[in-house]
């Protein structure tokens, strides 16, 4: 609690200076306890284990010229078993977001991420990780788009360079307005993982798919 409680406060203090009337500023603080009950034979209902968590998110945002907008997006987050600890983690999440829409028709969507995840007894599963999004929409006209989506990550292990690997992913989507209660979107996407070092004893993965979803206004 004594870390959420002065994330707070160094949150508070740094957006004094920058909030306007143009800046808009929300958060939550959750706090909570979830337990494992078994389901063996003869042992049902009794308490296995538990957890208590504590999960906290501020975000500045500032709205420019409608519709376009940036935001910060500061997230702190705790779980404490009382059995497994080596599941124990606190991680930190910082996310920044910028939207630009310009001629009616077209979007651009950037969005940054920085995760730093730590297992307070298991530092072989603690990483940091880099995610970088960038999405094109474009509206061809009144029933139809299409949206163009690469994001790529990077996970960096604490102890074991070995296990360091990269995500790409390449989606494009096209979305059409049958009527007015009817859309169907088709979607194509590959995505790769693949491990900086071949000392790895992971494989690298390669994945493609084709989908196809709709929504109907009863």
């Amino acid at each position: 609690m004594k870390k959420i409680l002065i994330l707070l406060v160094l949150l508070i203090l740094s957006c004094t200076f920058m909030v306007s009337a143009n800046f808009e500023l929300t958060g939550k603080l959750k706090t909570g306890k979830d337990e494992y009950i078994s389901n063996e034979s003869g042992f049902e209902g009794e308490l296995v284990d538990f957890y208590n968590y504590e999960d906290l998110w501020f975000k500045l945002k500032n709205n420019l010229d409608y519709p376009d907008y940036y935001y910060f997006k500061l997230n702190y987050y705790q779980k404490h078993y009382d059995q497994k600890s080596t599941y124990d983690n606190q991680t930190i999440d910082f996310s920044g977001n910028y939207t630009n829409n310009f001629r009616k028709k077209y979007r651009n969507k950037f969005k940054l991420i920085i995760k730093d995840k730590n297992y307070l007894n298991d530092l072989d599963k603690s990483y940091t990780s880099y995610s970088l999004n960038y999405q094109f929409r474009h509206k061809l006209n009144t029933i139809n788009q299409y949206i163009l989506d690469f994001k790529t990550q990077q996970f960096y292990y604490t102890l074991d360079e070995n296990n360091d690997y990269k995500v790409d992913t390449y989606k494009i989507d096209w979305q059409r307005d049958i009527n007015k209660n009817i859309r169907i979107n088709f979607s194509y996407k590959i995505k790769k993982k693949e491990y900086f070092f071949q000392n790895s004893t992971s494989d690298n993965k390669y994945g493609q798919s084709f989908s196809i979803d709709f929504k109907y206004d009863l």
